[in-house]
């Protein structure tokens, strides 16, 4: 598939498996449950608030590997709809709490030209 279209490809997954942060975070914040495995679980601040404050993605160590499988499994079992609808509650409760860059960035120009 032609890289632009990963995001695209992502949105409608039913879940996020890897080993990359980017992806990760990427999968968290358009509400796609996403697990990782790698050696930096737990020591980035981006991914780790999105899976300690809105529970949007879990890390594991290689040495976990076991345990996350577990957890697939379980999130896999699951009722899929539904899993979706609320990984989607938590993508909101996340966005809610967070600023609109584009609002921001608009009121800060405008502000900056008004000073002129």
């Amino acid at each position: 598939m032609p890289p632009e279209d990963i995001h695209s490809l992502m949105a409608y997954s039913s879940m996020f498996l890897g080993d990359s942060q980017t992806m990760t975070s990427e999968a968290a914040v358009l509400g796609v449950p996403a697990l990782k495995c790698n050696t930096f679980a737990g020591r980035l601040s981006v991914p780790n608030m999105l899976e300690q404050r809105y529970g949007l993605c879990y890390a594991y160590l290689p040495t976990q590997f076991d345990k996350m499988y577990h957890h697939i499994e379980q999130l896999l079992a699951r009722d899929l709809k539904e899993l979706k609808n609320e990984w989607q509650a938590k993508r909101q409760r996340m966005l809610n709490d967070m600023i609109d860059p584009t609002e921001f960035f608009v009121n800060y120009i405008e502000q900056y030209e008004s000073l002129s």
